[in-house]
């Protein structure tokens, strides 16, 4: 994997069940290749400095709860929906979930499906500590981990790389390097939904708690199917 002039190129593979859906994403937002849109979704995780909680937990799980997730994931995809995903809905009905589930059955397994991602030089060497620190085990563990939470919000994105002029996609990559250089994080959209459903602003910890929560219950009711 050679330096470029557009950056570092590498090879990834993402689960087959999840591809389909992945495709039409890309699609959704203007892009010709999953290239660009899975580095927004690396630059926008590099920014936020957020736990992942939720996506690790179904990395971590067994092959058939990830299909099942995956599955259902796909099922639900449309392009154009409002920010009303799997995951919104399970942190409003949580006491509900099995109603929020579909059960679609067991899922038919289907193999890997590799794609090239071009990573922005100044980007890469943030992108390679930010995967192992958060405990992936690949960065194409990491990407399906993005795509998943992706899916799992759905609605559209604050910013759309497609639109960026150069010189704005280079402020942007400066803005990503300074956030990781500070090493801070700050909430995502799903805490603050977390904390309206609890009715008041939740710690750090109280956070990550309801995370774990809820990704039980995800785990449970969904990829019961394993």
């Amino acid at each position: 994997m050679g330096r470029m002039a557009k950056g570092i190129r590498k090879n990834i593979s993402v689960p087959g069940l999840l591809a389909p859906a992945l495709r039409l994403r890309t699609q959704e937002f203007g892009h010709r290749t999953v290239s660009p849109f899975a580095v927004d979704l690396i630059c926008y995780d590099l920014r936020t400095g957020a736990p992942h909680t939720i996506t690790l937990a179904i990395c971590r799980d067994t092959q058939a709860a990830q299909d099942a997730v995956d599955s259902e994931l796909a099922a639900r995809y449309e392009p154009g929906q409002k920010r009303n995903g799997l995951l919104v809905q399970i942190i409003e009905h949580l006491a509900e979930v099995r109603s929020v589930a579909r059960h679609l059955g067991a899922p038919q397994a289907l193999k890997t499906e590799a794609e090239r991602i071009t990573i922005p030089a100044v980007i890469w060497p943030l992108a390679e500590i930010r995967w192992q620190e958060l405990g992936y085990t690949s960065l194409s563990a990491y990407v399906t981990g993005l795509v998943r939470y992706d899916l799992l919000l759905g609605g559209p994105h604050l910013f759309n790389g497609r639109d960026a002029r150069r010189e704005v996609q280079t402020a942007l990559n400066r803005e990503t390097q300074e956030a990781r250089e500070r090493g801070q994080s700050r909430k995502l959209f799903l805490d603050y939904l977390i904390e309206r459903a609890q009715g008041r602003p939740l710690t750090g910890v109280e956070l990550d708690g309801k995370k774990a929560e809820i990704a039980r219950h995800l785990l449970r009711h969904v990829g019961a199917k394993s």
